[in-house]
């Protein structure tokens, strides 16, 4: 049976031999698809980044950690002051 350790350890090592797959033989192929995997892997971790970053600020705001709240408070009545 396999344990969590090495089912993390198996893991992170086919992660780094992806990685380093990618970069001798892919990306370093030609110079055309070495600028197109930037390019994506430059836009894929901007979106993950605003939406990681959005959904922070949603469960923050949830907890009740965060900036100042963006509701007002109670309104003058234009006609009271009159």
């Amino acid at each position: 049976m396999v344990t969590v350790i090495d089912f993390l350890v198996r893991l992170v090592t086919s992660v780094l031999d992806l990685i380093v797959i990618f970069v001798t033989r892919v990306a370093l192929s030609d110079p055309l698809t070495f600028v197109s995997f930037l390019v994506g892997a430059a836009l894929t971790t901007a979106s993950v980044g605003v939406l990681g970053y959005l959904a922070l600020g949603a469960l923050a705001r949830e907890l009740g950690i965060g900036g100042p709240e963006t509701e007002s408070g109670p309104t003058v009545d234009e006609e009271a002051l009159s």
